[in-house]
């Protein structure tokens, strides 16, 4: 509950944000469900694929290409027919100008959706927009279309009906509105289907589905031409660096929009990121631990005489100060002068400097504690 308490709220949007984000780019990949996952590419070979789509208009004798790479530039010229079946990616300004011009040019665009997410810049630049929902079932296409390709039925599990406005000619009725409209462009048209069903694997042999596809692509009959498949919009460009997936993809543009807003709320507020570390406490030595590192020190070094040689004199300025002489004065002279003061002080002091001259390490402490008791009697008295 304290975790729940010291949440921020801008923890919050930032995370649904992404979340956001997330689910607009699964939504346009996915088409809404179905029977079968929708990504109408065609490297995908299962039922909700155009893999199938390409293999049979090849065998039908039209020539395909995939549009795919680093950049986007249909051209009617190399493929007066463009599929954008599905698109998973946005389209950007760029990318609705590329197509405008292509279809002004003399190109034939399809494009077909479900979502109309994904396709939305391109669809408001034609007065396109998706109503209503179309419920699975077989319906009448509209002359000319249907004359030319001999499809008169088209089958679809789903759909949207396309409102295009005037200057739409009515391509497949859909009850009071149309599953798919032509817009003339120029020297080209730009076709919308409301649905991606009458292309996928799984659905173009249902009803007159194959040839509804024929008389859409029929600009590319004549001699060179080409259908080409938009697999751009379907992540099929290589990205120009690693900072491409944060600029380019709405989870990417998304999770960096929200690390700015953390960093700028950071930053204002002066909040730290986690909490505080406590500052170390380390309780101050004692004495007897300063006297015992430097004799575990004097020890290894092997030079025990150091040691001895300052207790010798810290003992003979002791001395020295008690009897009124000078420090420098020789050991005797100063034990005759501290024997009349206190003979047995003196006599212990004679045996420390005994011991001290004699050498060895084991007694050093004891012998410490008693050159403080021999120069500071009222202490260990007391």
């Amino acid at each position: 509950m304290r975790a729940l308490r010291r949440l921020n709220v801008l923890y919050v949007v930032a995370i649904a944000l992404f979340a956001a984000a997330l689910a607009v780019t699964v939504a346009s990949t996915s088409g809404g469900g179905g029977r079968a996952a929708r990504s109408a590419s065609v490297y995908d070979d299962g039922p909700g694929g155009t893999a199938l789509l390409r293999q049979w208009l090849e065998q039908s004798g039209i020539r395909t290409l995939v549009l795919q790479g680093a950049s986007f530039d249909p051209d009617p010229a190399r493929e007066p027919v463009l599929f954008l079946l599905g698109a998973s990616e946005p389209l950007t300004a760029s990318d609705v100008a590329a197509l405008r011009q292509y279809v002004s040019s003399g190109g034939t665009l399809v494009v077909a959706t479900e979502a109309g997410l994904a396709e939305a810049p391109l669809l408001d630049a034609y007065g396109v927009h998706l109503a209503g929902l179309v419920a699975g079932s077989v319906l009448d296409t509209v002359a000319p279309l249907g004359t030319t390709a001999d499809a008169r039925r088209v089958s679809i599990d789903r759909g949207r009906e396309v409102a295009a406005g005037g200057r739409a000619l009515p391509v497949v009725r859909a009850g009071s509105g149309d599953l798919a409209a032509a817009i003339p462009d120029g020297r080209g048209a730009i076709y919308v289907v409301g649905s991606l069903a009458p292309f996928l694997t799984g659905q173009i042999a249902e009803a007159d589905n194959g040839r509804f596809i024929l008389g859409l692509a029929a600009a590319a009959a004549r001699p060179g031409g080409a259908v080409a498949f938009d697999e751009y919009h379907h992540g099929a460009h290589p990205p120009a660096d690693a900072l491409a997936v944060l600029e380019r993809t709405w989870p990417g543009r998304a999770f960096l929009l929200a690390g700015l807003l953390v960093l700028g709320y950071l930053a204002v507020t002066g909040r730290r990121l986690g909490p505080p570390l406590p500052l170390e406490h380390r309780p101050a030595r004692s004495e007897l631990e300063h006297v015992r590192a430097f004799a575990g020190l004097v020890r290894r070094s092997g030079r025990s005489e150091i040691a001895r040689d300052r207790l010798r004199r810290d003992l003979r300025g002791g001395i020295a100060r008690a009897v009124g002489l000078d420090p420098g004065a020789p050991m005797d002279r100063l034990l005759a002068a501290f024997e009349r003061i206190s003979p047995e002080r003196a006599a212990e002091a004679r045996e420390i400097d005994a011991q001290l001259a004699r050498g060895g390490d084991a007694e050093l402490l004891r012998i410490v504690r008693r050159i403080d008791a021999l120069l500071h009697p009222e202490e260990a008295s007391a």
